[in-house]
């Protein structure tokens, strides 16, 4: 086994993650189990630095920055303090790059490219010659179910298509790590199958680190965690739980809050009913112990007069 192999999936001691010299995540410090980690939550400023993808207010890559404002224009995340290591290599001097492939969400797509041109040019911007990139990409479209569209113009295709397309490049080149964000998002049914049919075979062999919006019984990106090793919630750039799967499924419901106005006079409401509150200023979690109900919640911010203006379940 590879030192990095054996080394932690991801590890983070104090790490300090800016997005444009703004902090999106303070004094993160974790140690990830096993080979497949499941990042939910508010996770976009983290997988930024991870894999250099630009990243927009809400957390997730922009799938069309020339159709919005300037103010809504991604931004760079990097790590500006503490450590962050990908496999035991580290993410603030790009380290990892070499032992990484990236799936963004959605990313924009050259309309008229044939996806065997998409993947190949990957693989040629990765290093390998021109006369393996075709094959090279060709195995990878095969890989995930596209072997019959590789001479279809990347427009044509569908959203499905387009995720399993965007994991092929991510794998062209054999990386040991793919980092895919929020595969699932937004599918369901056949086309959800198709994408969760070419992710298994894009992870086949190799470590992954996946993330998701929502993984709370019953939403779609919950089956990304059947297979999971380990599990990160962040909220408002806190970790709001993690751990093996078995520990973090069998502990208290979780639900993202948005709270504008009185957040610490809702979080001492909240204690005085046993339910703890995370992160800040404006996003945080609210873990639910057994028998709590999202009532309470409510009746906490009533009692704070706090302006919760959302409420999403996370896990539970």
């Amino acid at each position: 086994m590879s030192a990095s192999r054996s080394a932690p999936l991801l590890e983070a001691h104090e790490a300090r993650v800016a997005v444009d010299g703004v902090i999106a995540v303070d004094k993160l410090s974790l140690v990830t189990a096993g080979d497949r980690v499941i990042l939910a939550g508010d996770a976009g400023a983290l997988l930024g630095a991870i894999t250099g993808v630009p990243r927009a207010a809400g957390g997730h890559a922009r799938v069309a920055a020339a159709d919005a404002d300037d103010a809504a224009l991604p931004g760079e995340a990097s790590v500006v303090a503490g450590t962050l290591l990908l496999a035991g290599k580290s993410v603030a001097d790009g380290a990892h790059l070499a032992t990484m492939g990236a799936a963004a969400l959605d990313p924009p797509l050259p309309p008229r490219w044939t996806a065997e041109a998409y993947v190949a040019w990957s693989a040629r911007l990765g290093g390998a010659p021109r006369g393996d990139a075709r094959a090279l990409a060709a195995a990878a479209l095969s890989r995930v179910g596209l072997a019959g569209a590789r001479r279809k113009a990347a427009g044509a295709l569908s959203p499905s298509e387009r995720r399993a397309l965007g994991l092929a490049q991510a794998i062209v080149l054999g990386p040991e790590v793919l980092v895919a964000e929020a595969p699932l998002a937004g599918l369901e049914g056949d086309p959800a199958a198709f994408v969760r049919d070419a992710l298994a075979a894009a992870t086949e062999g190799r470590r992954v680190i996946l993330s998701a919006a929502r993984i709370d019984a019953g939403s779609p990106e919950s089956t990304l965690t059947g297979t999971a090793s380990h599990v990160v919630v962040l909220v408002g750039g806190e970790v709001a739980v993690e751990g093996p799967p078995g520990e973090v499924f069998g502990g208290a419901r979780t639900y993202a809050l948005t709270v504008r106005g009185n957040a610490e006079l809702l979080r001492a409401a909240l204690a005085a009913r046993g339910i703890s509150l995370s992160g800040g200023p404006v996003r945080f979690a609210a873990a639910l112990p057994a028998g709590a109900g999202t009532g309470e919640i409510l009746e906490a911010a009533r009692a704070a007069r706090a302006a919760v203006v959302e409420m999403v379940p996370m896990m539970g």
